[in-house]
């Protein structure tokens, strides 16, 4: 019969009572109390000695921060669609490349459109990556790997939604013709 030995783990005879350094210095209703100690023992391991005044300039330091949030966050205009924190307008697009269609987002359409050398633009909207991945969720049964989708009948019936609504996408840079045109002079099927 084996028989096992455990010792307790030097920690646990170390850490007896209360487990978090420094929280009797802060007040347990104290709002950012979890900030306050992480703030503690950062201090305590740059090498500070917490004492009253380490403590004090901890809560000066957390509350300044939380404050500058909320207003930050107040003031904070809502994003338009198509637009990312910074302002910058963003595209999903959608391009074929080779019998594959990639979904992706960009700032710059001419620079994203030289690395990507589509065959043909097919279409674009205004969004942002939050954009792109619904339309990946969206469209995953078509999925070929990555960004790149199969032409299947829900994604083409998008495609051309969005070409009756916005009209098709007037890019002549960068793209390069094979032939196989989705929609050859820019004219969609009904």
């Amino acid at each position: 019969m084996t028989r096992f030995i455990t010792q307790p783990a030097p920690w646990s005879q170390r850490n007896t009572g209360d487990r978090i350094p420094h929280s009797n210095k802060v007040d347990p209703k104290e709002p950012a109390r979890a900030e306050i100690l992480i703030l503690l023992h950062r201090m305590e391991l740059a090498g500070l000695k917490i004492d009253d005044r380490a403590v004090e300039i901890a809560h000066a330091l957390c509350r300044h921060r939380r404050t500058e949030v909320e207003r930050v966050e107040q003031v904070k205009p809502p994003l338009a669609p198509g637009y990312d924190v910074s302002g910058r307008k963003s595209w999903v697009y959608y391009v074929r490349c080779g019998y594959l269609i990639k979904i992706g987002t960009t700032f710059n359409l001419g620079s994203r459109f030289q690395s990507v050398r589509p065959n043909e633009l097919l279409a674009l909207e205004h969004g942002t990556h939050v954009l792109e991945t619904a339309r990946h969720r969206e469209f995953k049964p078509l999925n070929a790997g990555g960004d790149y989708f199969h032409p299947g009948p829900a994604l083409q019936a998008h495609i051309k939604e969005l070409r009756d609504r916005l009209g098709p996408p007037d890019w002549p840079g960068s793209v390069l013709k094979d032939g196989h045109d989705f929609f050859p002079d820019n004219q969609v099927d009904g």
